[in-house]
């Protein structure tokens, strides 16, 4: 193992260390460079190198040093997804001398914590679990700062810890001003001049009149032998509809012997949609489609078939861009422009960068751009003429601006000083110009900022979010102010500040008894922007709405299905038949609006003259997981019965020709499933009776109900199975159970 003579003895043994724990023999180039260029000295450093380069070793090896010198260190990563994987990369080397952690208690006792950059920045705000005594950060994905999604919490987890002097090592993939970036954050740049470990050979593809789905299948019939495909789509129905495309010709057929058609009704649990039953064919011919609206145990399953080769062809929304790590060798970018507007260059370089990753074998790496202006797309995007666009504040826009001074009153930054503190440690604050358009002169830095906080400050103080003390020099948040952020902190749901406003006013205003779980529905669907694609209801559904005061459109249309359909459990097809809706993406609609009620918690909390409904835990339970009332404390305590294999037990006990079903008490699938066990009054007998005639239901999830029958409990406001169903519940799914013979059980 050799290193650079000019690596310092200490340093050196510390880089071999790190390269022997994960099987390196030498150094790349950027490696080397970045250690000659000191990243392992006190201070700020801003790594720049192209994928494939060796930047996540530096990175550690500065968390090495950190550790070895009796530091602390936070390795913050962009998504949750990444958290265990890097985790356990650090406890290769570390996981016997240091703790290195992820929970709750990392920033308290670890001496690595590897959280996401929101934790990190909400940690230094509240004062919580030791974030303040970090003694160094390392920001991977750096570049993500780009995005709207990631980007802000990015920015203002760099200004947290500038604020309180927490040294700072941030490694990024190309950016447009690495210049600018590094004197904002203090740092000392290093950009290696190494190219690509894995070149990529970017073609454009002229589309002129064809249709953009025949020109996405010809490239790829064109290019059968540079598979696996990744094809990113700018919307869902084009995703789907190329996907569907591309099945057909048969070009991927035999990619797999599996049969995906049973493997996906496994995991939804039900019989297939029409979206999904067309999702199954295509994945029978080697090719699947993938975007959010699909079930998440469905998407990830899409992404392990993919990684092991038994899907050849995945077309995708582009959010599948961001921490995608995959076998793909050639990209290719079905929609370079969003309606008329082009998409950002860094975006094409991010997306086109999932081709020939690092440590799947391949040569080179290939990128098709589908286009009606070639010249122009090879001269905005390809490589020897692309300009990356400067990263740029996320706090221009006014929502954003109020956003973060709201949390920083709410969390103790609540004086003037501290606030303008803050805001100077911004990306804002270095991009804040004095002289504007065609040399238009503006105020000082100092006066234009003034002048912003003191609009965004009157914008909160008007609209009820902080006031003003009148003894000092400072604010505090209102019971609204507070709510908000908590909300906030609580959910990746995004909204304005104006939606939460009118969501605490109803909340506030409207008597508690007027209060429904319908209501509770369609204002969230409709302040927090969650719908289902439905322009249309059925008669039945639509007839509901209007009974109830609401709006057939999209939002009351997914208010309705939820709560009359989706929580009433009837299987996902039945609910497509009745309500004419696209039913393949309600589970992953739902989870959504789950998350934002169970957020609003906060809000209602906080509102004096609110309360949160008896019903409330249980609604947000319901309308995550698809069930009853009666159901839930069935699904929530044992292990593998989900919205299908509940429903199944259910009219298992209610139909069964067995003599221990007959004369069951009335009431719920609980008081009933009781009743059933004692009728035998055998419970391995029981437990064979389960397994061995109700569908869905194996070994392992009847000894589960068998367990919780004998040691559990059930709370008394599920005894009752009454419920606001409203609308016939009957479902017209296959057959509950096996046939049954009493011979088998003696009973």
């Amino acid at each position: 193992m050799t290193l650079p003579n000019d690596i310092p003895d200490d340093d050196a043994t510390t880089v071999k260390e790190i390269m022997a724990a994960h099987g390196y023999d030498s150094l790349k180039e950027t490696q080397q460079l970045a250690f000659r260029d000191g990243i392992l000295d006190p201070g700020n450093h801003l790594l720049v190198a192209e994928t494939g380069n060796g930047k996540t070793l530096c990175a550690e090896a500065i968390t090495k040093k950190a550790l070895e010198n009796g530091g602390r260190v936070g390795y913050l990563v962009p998504s949750r997804q990444l958290v265990r994987d890097k985790r356990d990369s650090l406890r290769e080397w570390g996981g016997d001398e240091y703790q290195i952690k992820s929970d709750r208690t990392a920033y308290r006792s670890a001496d690595v914590a590897v959280k996401t950059f929101d934790s990190f920045y909400q940690a230094i705000l509240r004062n919580t679990g030791g974030a303040r005594n970090l003694d160094v950060i390392v920001l991977d994905d750096f570049h993500e700062i780009y995005g709207t999604f990631r980007g802000p919490e990015i920015e203002k987890s760099i200004a947290a810890a500038q604020y309180e002097g927490i040294e700072i090592f941030a490694m990024s993939a190309t950016v447009g001003n690495p210049e600018e970036l590094a004197d904002w954050m203090d740092a000392d740049l290093t950009v290696s001049p190494e190219g690509r470990q894995i070149e990529i050979d970017e073609t454009v593809v002229d589309v002129g009149n064809n249709e953009k789905k025949e020109a996405v299948v010809d490239t790829i019939r064109k290019h059968r032998n540079k598979g696996p495909f990744l094809v990113f789509n700018y919307a869902k129905p084009w995703t789907e509809s190329r996907a569907e495309a591309i099945a057909d010709t048969g070009l991927f057929r035999g990619a797999s012997d599996r049969n995906f058609r049973s493997e996906l009704q496994n995991k939804i649990d039900g019989r297939l949609t029409d979206t999904l039953e067309t999702l199954a064919r295509s994945m029978e011919n080697g090719v699947a489609f993938h975007h959010a609206d699909l079930p998440t145990n469905v998407t990830n399953w899409i992404e392990d078939l993919y990684y092991d080769g038994e899907i050849e062809c995945l077309c995708a929304t582009t959010t599948i861009a961001y921490g995608f790590d995959s076998p793909v060798q050639t990209v290719v970018v079905a929609d370079i422009q969003r309606g008329p507007n082009y998409v950002g260059v860094w975006e094409y370089v991010q997306w086109i960068g999932r081709a020939a990753r690092p440590g799947y074998g391949y040569e080179k790496g290939y990128a098709f751009t589908l286009t009606d202006e070639p010249g122009e797309t090879v001269g905005r995007y390809f490589e020897e003429h692309r300009e990356l666009e400067r990263v740029r504040t996320h706090i221009e826009n006014d929502e954003r601006f109020r956003w973060l001074m709201l949390e920083l009153v709410a969390t103790g930054w609540d004086t003037p000083h501290e606030i303008e503190a803050f805001v100077k440690e911004m990306l804002y604050w270095d991009q804040l110009k004095q002289v504007g358009a065609w040399g238009r002169e503006h105020e000082s830095r100092d006066e234009r900022l003034n002048r912003r906080l003191r609009m965004t400050a009157d914008w909160l103080i008007e609209n009820g979010f902080i006031s003003e003390l009148d003894t000092e020099r400072g604010f505090q948040t209102t019971a609204l102010g507070d709510g908000a952020v908590d909300f906030a902190f609580n959910t990746f749901a995004s909204a304005t500040l104006s939606a939460i406003k009118s969501f605490y006013e109803w909340t506030e205003e409207t008597e508690h008894d007027d209060i429904t779980q319908i209501g509770t529905l369609n204002k969230t669907t409709r302040l927090f922007n969650h719908s289902l694609s439905a322009r249309n209801g059925s008669d039945e559904l639509e007839a509901k709405l209007e009974e109830h005061g609401i709006a057939a459109d999209k939002f009351g249309i997914t208010a309705g299905v939820i709560r009359w359909y989706w929580m009433a459990n009837l299987d996902t097809r039945d609910i497509e038949e009745r309500t004419e809706v696209d039913a393949a993406y309600v589970s992953s609609t739902a989870r959504r609006i789950s998350q934002t009620i169970d957020a609003t918690q906060y809000i209602i909390d906080a509102a004096p003259n609110a309360r949160r409904p008896d019903w409330f835990d249980t609604l947000v339970a319901r309308v995550e997981r698809g069930v009853r009332h009666e159901e839930v404390p069935l699904v929530e305590n044992v292990r593998g019965l989900g919205r299908y294999r509940v429903r199944m037990l259910r009219e298992y006990l209610r139909s069964s020709d067995l003599p221990a079903a007959q004369g069951l008490p009335e009431g719920t699938v609980w008081r009933q499933l009781k009743g059933f066990y004692n009728e035998i009054d055998d419970p391995d007998q029981f437990e064979e009776v389960l397994r061995g005639n109700i569908n869905g239901i194996g070994p392992a999830t009847a000894g589960n109900v068998r367990s919780f029958v004998e040691h559990g409990s059930v709370s008394d406001r599920y005894h009752e199975s009454a419920d606001e169903l409203e609308v016939n519940s009957e479902n017209h799914s296959t057959s509950h159970s096996r046939a049954t013979s009493l011979d088998d059980f003696g009973i």
